[in-house]
């Protein structure tokens, strides 16, 4: 008597494949999305920034502050506000309340 699945076999590797490209293509096509978002962001608050300073009106050194941070990569951002390292205790189980209460201080 044949395994049960044995007749399966390739239809269930062809499936995962199928699966497994198809998932990867729609994260690949957000994280361009993403980037695409981000860089478009990026170019207003550039522009913004152009127009502040060819219009004749002050500009404070808090408002220029604020529009260069915001115009600052948000990769750049990103590794900038990363501390700490994270377990992966903590990703799969969260962060403790101790832990959290801590950083909140």
């Amino acid at each position: 008597m044949p395994p049960l699945f044995s007749g399966y076999t390739p239809h269930l590797i062809y499936s995962l494949a199928n699966v497994s490209i198809s998932l990867h293509l729609l994260y690949q096509r957000n994280a361009f999305a993403d980037e695409k978002a981000g860089i478009n962001a990026q170019e207003s608050v550039l522009q913004s920034i152009a127009d502040e300073l060819r219009s004749n009106a002050p500009l404070s050194s808090q408002d220029l502050q604020r529009l260069k941070r915001l115009a600052r990569n948000s990769k750049q951002n990103a590794q900038d506000s990363i501390g700490e390292e994270i377990s992966w205790k903590d990703a799969f189980l969260g962060r403790s309340k101790h832990r959290r209460s801590g950083e909140n201080e």
